[in-house]
């Protein structure tokens, strides 16, 4: 499938991202083998081949959850860069406009 430069733009505007014209040409023959490989994916028959919801037919052995009293808060907390009555600071990451 050939990707036209109104095609590239649409792409440019809706992933909001400005593609410069020297990468216009490098970029379209990308998308284009992605589509080719997306093609050559679909004339593959799955007919008789049933879904997974995980590549590997093994489970996950997972550890049995034991409770236990034994957090060391004070020695946790010694690592931390910033801390406030056993409480951790971060800065802050989301600014109100």
């Amino acid at each position: 499938m050939k990707i036209s430069e109104d095609t590239l733009k649409n792409i440019s505007l809706l992933s909001k991202l400005e593609i410069e014209k020297s990468m216009k040409e490098k970029i379209s023959k990308e998308l284009e083998s992605i589509l080719l490989m997306v093609d050559q994916m679909n004339e593959v028959d799955t007919e008789n081949v049933k879904p997974m919801s995980h590549p590997l037919s093994k489970a996950q052995n997972l550890r049995e959850d034991l409770v236990s009293e034994d957090i060391e808060r004070d020695e946790y907390i010694k690592n931390a860069p910033q801390s406030d009555d056993g409480y951790y600071l971060s800065p802050k990451v989301i600014d109100q406009k």
